[in-house]
């Protein structure tokens, strides 16, 4: 039986009502109140109002699936539990530090098992307070303990204790000391009552009663993974007690871990019940290397050399050969690396091996380094260095191998320490970020490392049992918590896909058992682009027959309708070095001017530098570009063979110069099945006044330890991509633009929905009488800030005097949630996976929130990520069921792969336009123009370049280096294709 949220009484169920939770909980909690086996109060949330039980659409057939959602039982808990804050304050240094404030000079990690320590200590020292049963309490490793109400004898009395380094054992210590810069420091500790978690009755109906509840079962659930076998990272966890499961070069390995989500769940017929959600998760992790091999290895990629580690070339190498146990003769058996590691502060809280790492580096490889550092670096800073290490000399007669090599410098001013890098480790368990990873990694963790769903569910019972030990976890016993052994299981509707409207009303749908489509033999873009002339530039010698190569591109060009305007005798060809970055500028100034429509970029690399130049210059010179590897330029000049690739390049050709290659539209059937019996009324009220708009962001790494040590303010901005749809649903527009660092919410909303509506003014000739946004970058805890972005939309409508209804819906494209078929038959992606389609809008979405799951791409490689989506605002009132069947037509508008995506099409080219804006901003700085701009709005406002101002003059900053970005982008093309 699982735990069901209290629903209020209709007094006509009253009798016949089954009883409550009933009996006190064997775990010694509190006794229930005399009521507790009276029925069990009912609540109905707004999720029950438009489901999909509206027969606008009718789904083409249903499909038995599984998923990675667990329920949760929790009638045995308590009815009451006692919910204490606990404050820990680290004293003694020069400031004292608020622990559970998640102060940034301790890493996160140790934080959190520092703290546990503490606690446990705390609960020790106290018995009178707590008794005895340590089974009786969670703890969240933050601010907030959860304990038994009959167990916690504190009463509403505060308890302020003083913890230092006598009341802590050896081992204890050891883990205590590493969030510590002096011995002498010391915790304070104040603890007090902070109200009640009910489990059942009228008090247990609140929003926040209610997500307490699922607090109590996720910390719960955790306690097991507080040990230094686990690393943590909000809810995801990694096992450092497993190997990794690849290592793609010799300091990189990819590690297997899982995310844990508990939340409140729809539950069967609207009655919400408490879930658990379990997904796999591969991250990549700095292996515990030296630090030499570190940086041989960052070299040799740095020069474009393979990494891959090489057994047997770290040794015998080197002068004199052999083993170097001897280099430190001298010490007295002291490694001067062994007091280094005990005064480390280290960001990894995982168990450490005291013994040094082996020495691992090529010698031959360090000294090229050295030597590339001699050859950059001034004569006296190499002396400084030398001077630095004296003193190493000195206190430990050791003789430095690599003298001339930069120094690792901790701690800043008086307190600066210099450490070699020939004495310094690599501590494991130190995790990369996304922005930080080489295509190699990422690569790698994707294609032969990609999970199957058979697997997938193979791991996530291991996770269960093992990691999470569900069948004998203490703590989950103690409180009466029951976590199923079996995912939820339930029936998915498949939706079906959109017809796609080519020239002269030429209708295409997919064919049954696929959702990928062609056109037929013949038939012409919907809205085929005009082009006036071509420039087709081969860089860097990237040896192709000019020629042939633009007389066959203009033939494939009249096949697919596209006006030319130019014979291809006409068309510019030119070759440029793509290193001269100035000379491309000013000729694409000059095309410009002179009518070019577009630019072919040859290129003899797939990705070359030279990309990202056009893609910066395409917008602040306003010329659009298109460029392809020399591979592909050879499938237009071959005779046969590589039909696919020109189809793709044609695609992107045509939208790139203001061309629509076909529309979408809603079916009146498929597949003989009946999908909606009044197209044309369904398609004026989805589509016909409608604009899509899409918001996609990326961030920058965060300011890293370094950073703040040294007081470094600089870095990425986050960057938004805006799209937008004009009068037909597939013509697109879009732009991007920037905000401050780590900026989550939406900002300026105002001026960019006005954008959005005047283009489709422009198009349409009226403004849309209904808004559609699509907005990524929102989790679970978002969601009050997205109300505040939805406020700022209304205020937009109402500024240029739109009576526009509002429909913005949450999308989140990394959802834990997992679909699988029930029965996961065959070996391949295609045959374990869900298939195109695969829609839920039930159960395991969220409680008192309008939600469905949408599967919209189809599986390639490793196990399919569905999308969670969420309607948090509905002026017209549109149905769930209307919703996902929209949701899922407009991802057939992606016009270049011709099958959806994951996402509809706004928001995919809204995800390509945050991308491009970033790559945008990092072109913009390597250029040298982000210091001119920086220069240029201190120049202009130097009255706010004083402490406390930071945040406006950041604002304007951002604004400027937008304006310089984008002056002369071409607006309602999809430059981004």
């Amino acid at each position: 039986m699982s735990f069901r949220i209290p629903k209020k009484v209709r007094t006509e169920d009253a009798a016949g009502a089954p009883s409550g939770a009933g009996g006190a909980s064997g775990s010694g909690g509190s006794s229930n109140p005399p009521n507790r086996n009276n029925p069990s109060i009912r609540f109905t949330t707004p999720s029950s109002s438009g489901s999909s039980n509206a027969k606008t659409f009718q789904p083409i057939g249903k499909c038995e699936v599984q998923t990675n959602v667990f329920k949760v039982d929790i009638t045995k808990l308590p009815f009451r539990l006692t919910r204490l804050s606990m404050e820990t304050t680290l004293c003694g240094g020069k400031v004292d530090v608020n622990l559970t404030e998640g102060h940034q000079a301790v890493s996160g990690g140790e934080r959190r098992l520092a703290l546990h320590t503490v606690f446990l200590k705390l609960f020790q020292r106290h018995p009178d307070i707590f008794g005895t049963d340590i089974l009786q309490y969670t703890y969240d490793c933050a601010n907030t303990i959860y304990g038994f109400e009959t167990a916690y004898k504190g009463g509403d009395a505060k308890l302020e204790d003083k913890i230092e380094r006598k009341d802590f054992s050896d081992k204890e210590w050891e883990m205590i000391s590493r969030i510590l810069r002096r011995q002498s420091m010391f915790f304070k500790v104040i603890l007090s009552a902070n109200g009640f978690v009910y489990s059942d009755g009228p008090n247990a109906l609140s929003n926040e009663n209610r997500q307490e509840l699922t607090r109590v079962v996720e910390n719960c659930s955790s306690e097991v993974l507080n040990t230094t076998d686990y690393l943590q990272y909000g809810s995801q966890t990694f096992p450092m007690n497993e190997p990794p499961v690849f290592k793609p070069d010799a300091t990189t390995e990819i590690r297997c871990g899982f995310d844990k989500a508990v939340r409140l769940a729809e539950g069967l017929a609207g009655t919400p019940e408490i879930v658990v959600t379990i997904d796999t998760k591969l991250s990549p992790f700095f292996s515990a290397t030296s630090t030499l091999k570190f940086f041989c290895s960052k070299y040799a990629e740095f020069k474009g050399v393979s990494t891959g580690s090489q057994p047997g070339t770290s040794r015998g190498n080197r002068p004199g050969g052999g083993d170097r146990g001897g280099d430190r003769r001298g010490f007295g058996g002291r490694d001067p690396r062994t007091d280094q590691r005990r005064r480390s502060r280290s960001r990894s809280p995982i168990r450490r091996d005291e013994k040094p790492v082996q020495d691992d580096w090529n010698y031959n490889e360090v000294k090229e380094i050295q030597s590339a550092y001699e050859r950059g670096t001034e004569k006296n800073l190499l002396g400084r260095i030398e001077e630095a290490l004296k003193g190493l000399l000195e206190k430990y007669n050791y003789q430095i191998k690599f003298p001339h090599l930069p120094l690792v410098v901790s701690g800043r001013l008086k307190n600066e320490t210099f450490m070699p890098l020939e004495l310094l480790n690599i501590v494991p368990g130190q995790r990369i970020k996304i922005q930080k990873m080489s295509a190699n990694v990422q690569a790698s963790m994707t294609g032969q490392n990609a999970t199957l769903p058979r697997d997938h569910v193979l791991r996530i019972r291991e996770i269960l049992k093992g990691h999470l030990k569900i069948e004998n976890n203490p703590h989950l016993k103690k409180f009466g918590i029951h976590v199923a052994r079996e995912p939820i299981q339930m029936e998915a509707m498949m939706l079906s896909p959109a017809q796609m409207i080519f020239a002269n009303r030429a209708i295409v749908v997919p064919p049954p058992g696929t959702v990928q489509f062609r056109q037929n033999k013949g038939q012409k873009y919907y809205k085929p682009a005009k082009i006036n002339n071509v420039a087709v530039v081969n860089f860097d010698g990237a040896v192709t027959n000019l020629e042939i190569f633009s007389a066959r591109l203009h033939a494939t060009c009249l096949k697919n309708g596209l006006e030319m305007r130019k014979s291809h005798q006409e068309w510019l060809k030119y070759q440029w070095n793509s290193n001269d970055a100035s000379y491309i500028k000013a000729e694409m100034v000059k095309m410009r001017d002179a009518q070019i429509t577009i630019i072919v970029a040859i290129t003899p690399e797939k990705k070359p530098d030279v990309h990202d130049v056009l893609k910066y210059f395409e917008a602040s010179a306003g010329l659009q570009t298109i460029q392809i590897h020399i591979n592909t330029a050879d499938c237009f000049v071959r005779d046969a063979g590589g039909a696919q690739t020109v189809d793709n390049v044609m695609r992107k050709l045509n939208l790139k110069c203001g061309g629509i290659n076909y529309l979408v539209e809603i079916p009146q059937s498929y597949d003989h099945k009946v999908v909606c019996s009044n197209v044309s009324f369904v398609q004026q009220k989805l589509f016909a006044k409608t604009q899509f708009v899409g918001f996609e962001m990326t961030h920058g790494p965060s300011r890293t330890l370094y950073d703040r040590v040294q007081g470094t303010f600089d870095g990425e901005p986050t960057v938004v991509g805006c799209s937008y749809s004009l009068k037909a649903v597939t013509d697109l527009g879009g732009f991007h633009f920037l905000q401050e660092r780590n900026e989550y919410k939406l900002k300026n909303l105002d001026s960019k929905i006005t954008v959005c509506l005047e283009q489709y003014k422009k198009s349409a000739g009226a403004l849309p009488e209904v808004l559609v946004v699509y907005r990524t970058g929102a989790g679970e805890g978002d969601f009050k800030r997205v109300e505040e972005e939805v406020q700022d939309m209304r205020k937009a409508l109402e500024k240029v005097g739109s009576k526009s209804k509002l429909v913005v819906v949450v999308v989140q494209k990394t959802s834990h949630t997992r679909i699988f078929p029930k029965e996961i038959k065959g070996n391949k992606p295609v045959e374990q996976n869900v298939k195109s389609g695969t829609c839920i809008d039930g159960q395991i979405t969220s409680a008192g929130r309008q939600e469905f799951v949408l599967v919209c791409q189809s599986a390639l490689i490793g196990t399919v990520r569905p999308v969670k989506y969420t309607i948090v605002a509905n002026d017209p009132g549109w149905s769930k069921n209307e919703m996902a069947h929209l949701t899922y037509f407009l991802a057939f508008g992606h016009q270049v792969s011709y099958q959806p995506p994951a996402i509809p099409h706004v928001l995919y080219a809204a995800d390509n336009l945050a991308k491009r804006g970033r790559n945008n901003f990092l072109q913009h700085k390597k250029l040298g123009l982000l210091t001119k701009s920086i220069k240029k709005v201190l120049a202009e406002h130097n009255d706010l370049a004083v402490e406390g101002h930071e945040s406006e003059l950041d604002a304007l900053l951002v604004e400027s280096i937008t304006d310089a970005m984008n002056k002369m982008a071409v607006k309602n093309r999809s430059f981004w294709a």
